[in-house]
């Protein structure tokens, strides 16, 4: 090995100086034939000698002793030769394209001699010893020369990082930046490998903000009654269809002393004659004293005897709005049939406060379909809410209850929940803890399933 790096090395002192003796004497020929114009016949014959000599001259022994030897010649007559040298056409890019490109070593598409393989410790992959080393100071990632840089064209496409910033190379940020992405994601697989199931159980999820608690407004009736304040109110229905039976499920209400008395219309034969419905409220007002009417009509859409048109039944619910009498009104929030909230407002015109309901005697809605319902209700700008379903097993009722005490945190009207039925029982007496604001007794006939009788339901709101 030592024998062989010997040889390459007498070799290559043996050809610089032969290459130093051919430079000057093709530097004799150039400037000859730039000076000699003086026939044009001639002059295609001496751009073919000046091509041929300066491709094999220049990009081939000119590169290797320029690359190898590390201290290029000064170029102190390069003005006066390119100012001499200046030819139209082909000639002064013979002489300053492929001569400097030949000078500063860039590819001249010819391949090296096996002469050349030797020298370039590179190519033949043989780590070149310290003399070596000194020869070649490209491969060494030595800095060149002044000598060297001084040459025009020669370090155009060169960072300074010493890397070449053409096509297909690659830079060094580009390469640093690389290796600290992948090494970056190791690190980060590392680190979840090396953690143990008790500390994945106790990353917890960032929980949502929750939600302010509204400031409830409670709504104040006649005779002191305030829906939204301490117990929940007993109301209890009149179901009668005609006058007589209205008296006297009034008289055994009054005997019960409930906060409420609900008038259920719907039930009531002569409900389109407006003179009959005035004489019936007189009457009421008069056996029930000071105790507040909840004005109903409930359609058959919602489990009620009603069977008015839209127009009927908006116009007999401002009748009702505008008496004395009456002290709460109740409308069907989500019938589709009925401009709901233009009806509440105009009903908030004539002083009257309103409770928008709706009911549904066929199941228990999810929790999703229960929020968008008390979503809805609320929009639509009425005093109270009010939802009755019907459940079919004991995971409706909780569900129920818990959506309500739910909303009561983050509504500030007053709600009116239960669960219709036996089942439902539990959600009737619950609104203390719940927060429904009212519960339906009787002391007759029931107008809903699951009604308790007044006395007993009382005792019960005490209890819990």
């Amino acid at each position: 090995m030592w024998f062989t790096r010997r040889r390459k090395r007498n070799t290559f002192l043996g050809r610089k100086s032969k290459l130093t003796e051919d430079r000057s004497t093709v530097d004799e020929k150039e400037s000859t034939a730039g000076r000699d114009e003086s026939s044009p016949s001639d002059e295609n014959s001496v751009k073919m000698n000046q091509e041929k000599k300066t491709t094999e001259a220049y990009s081939t022994k000119e590169n290797l002793s320029e690359q190898l030897s590390g201290a290029a010649k000064e170029p102190t007559d390069r003005p006066s030769l390119e100012a001499e040298n200046e030819q139209p056409g082909e000639d002064k890019h013979i002489l300053s394209g492929e001569y400097e490109n030949g000078l500063s070593g860039e590819e001249t598409n010819e391949h090296p001699g096996d002469g050349e393989n030797e020298l370039s410790g590179e190519e033949t992959n043989e780590q070149p010893e310290d003399g070596e080393n000194e020869l070649s100071g490209e491969e060494t990632n030595e800095q060149p020369g002044d000598g060297e840089n001084e040459r025009p064209g020669e370090n155009e496409n060169v960072t300074p990082a010493g890397k070449t910033d053409g096509i297909g190379a690659r830079k060094d940020g580009d390469v640093n930046a690389n290796h600290k992405g992948q090494e970056m994601r190791r690190n980060k697989v590392h680190e979840k490998k090396q953690r143990s199931l008790y500390e994945w159980r106790r990353e917890k999820p960032s929980k949502s903000p929750k939600p302010v608690k509204a400031v409830k407004k409670p709504l104040n009736l006649k005779n002191g009654v305030i829906l939204g304040e301490g117990l929940p109110k007993i109301c209890v229905p009149l179901t009668g269809t005609g006058k007589d039976e209205l008296e006297a499920q009034a008289r055994e209400a009054a005997v019960a002393s409930p906060d409420l008395v609900e008038w259920r219309a719907d039930y009531f034969e002569d409900l389109g004659d407006v003179e009959k419905v005035a004489e019936v409220l007189m009457s009421l007002r008069e056996i029930l004293g000071e105790t507040p009417i909840l004005f109903t009509i409930r359609t058959k859409r919602e489990g009620g005897m009603g069977q008015l048109t839209p127009e009927e039944y908006r116009s007999m619910l401002l009748y009702a709005a505008g008496r004395p009498e009456v002290s709460l009104v109740d409308i069907e929030g989500l019938n589709p049939e009925i401009n709901t909230e233009l009806l509440i407002s105009e009903v908030h015109e004539l002083g009257m406060p309103v409770i928008a309901s709706w009911h549904n005697f066929s199941r228990t809605p999810k929790k999703p379909e229960l929020d968008l319902v008390f979503d809805r209700l609320s929009r639509t700008g009425a005093d109270v809410l009010k939802v009755a379903v019907m459940p079919k097993k004991p995971k409706d009722v909780i569900r129920l209850m818990s959506v309500t005490e739910e909303k009561n945190r983050q509504f500030a009207s007053p709600l009116v929940t239960m669960a219709m039925g036996d089942l439902g029982r539990l959600s009737r007496v619950s609104g203390r803890i719940t927060g429904s604001a009212m519960t339906f007794g009787i002391v007759g006939d029931a107008s809903a399933p699951g009604q308790l009788p007044v006395e007993e339901l009382r005792e019960m709101l005490r209890a819990i």
